[in-house]
């Protein structure tokens, strides 16, 4: 096991020597691993290097945040996050350091390739896991930038995800803002060929105040309505309340047509997990999870 001064001098004799052979940001890596490139730069990155602290910082909470959200994306989870992160989802998320590359201080993680179902049981669609996952993180780090009503858009992609997973994004946002770091990001996959995003210190501060845990409130909630849509895809029901809003409610991917089977434009009453967020601008965002779910007449 290497300490962090013996990681940072070996990353910055690798970047030292990307340079001197010219292989720079433009080197090819095979497809065939998804791959993420991230470039640091600001204050904190001088000469190409950077404190191995403020990396192991970033490389810790990005990964947390990589398996927090995986596990709220995966269709087979359960209805609430509580524990730890199955050992399935790290295993199919965890990501390994590749070379270094000519920038302020460039970096690529590169993820496992091909695994197949059968591989890892117990997770839902596999190969799409850690795509979905990356680019649910891309989304949250190009609605930072999104202009004055930033911090909404922030809790928009992020409540749906759960406590967990706003906890592991704040922290993150935490250590580029604090260190007043900028990052970009390309991730490359099969299934996207290129992505790129750009997180500023002072957007990374915007996703640290709107994901600051004491706005956040869990409460369970009784609702009656009827049952008017829903989606197996998405792994949401519809629940169309008696005074007249419609709630959109997460479950299982696999309980959806079992549940508009039973209940579709029927009276029901279901107990509800809900999650409320208080953006810096006042408004709510509410994420609902089914608990459980009877008739209206039982």
């Amino acid at each position: 096991m290497r300490t962090l001064s013996e990681f940072e001098s070996a990353q910055n004799k690798r970047l030292l020597r990307a340079i001197d052979e010219g292989a720079g940001a433009d080197r090819e890596v095979s497809i065939d691993n998804p791959v993420l490139r991230f470039s640091l730069d600001g204050p904190a990155v001088q000469d190409h290097r950077i404190e191995s602290g403020l990396l192991g910082d970033w490389l810790k909470y990005f990964q947390a945040a990589v398996q927090s959200v995986a596990y709220a994306l995966d269709e087979l989870r359960p209805t609430h996050d509580s524990g730890p992160v199955p050992k399935e989802i790290q295993k199919l998320t965890k990501l390994y350091s590749g070379p270094v590359f000519a920038s302020s201080y460039g970096m690529v993680l590169e993820g496992r390739a091909g695994i197949g179902q059968e591989e890892i049981p117990g997770v839902g669609n596999n190969e799409g896991l850690l795509d979905r996952t990356i680019n649910r993180i891309l989304d949250l780090t190009d609605s930072a930038g999104s202009g004055p009503a930033a911090e909404d858009a922030v809790l928009d992609v992020a409540i749906p995800l759960g406590r967990r997973a706003i906890r592991h994004l704040a922290e993150l946002s935490n250590v580029l803002a604090q260190a007043e770091a900028d990052v970009t990001l390309t991730w490359h996959s099969q299934s996207t060929v290129s992505r790129t995003s750009r997180l500023s210190s002072d957007n990374a501060d915007r996703c640290r105040r709107a994901l600051r845990a004491d706005d956040l409130e869990d409460r369970t909630e009784r609702f009656r309505g009827i049952v008017v849509g829903g989606s197996k895809i998405r792994g949401v029901i519809e629940i169309e309340l008696e005074r007249g809003d419609v709630i959109v409610v997460r479950t299982s991917k696999q309980e959806v047509t079992a549940l508009l089977g039973a209940h579709a434009e029927r009276g029901v009453e279901a107990e509800v997990h809900v999650l409320t967020a208080r953006s810096p601008l006042g408004r709510e965002h509410h994420s609902y999870t089914l608990v459980g779910i009877s008739s209206a007449d039982d």
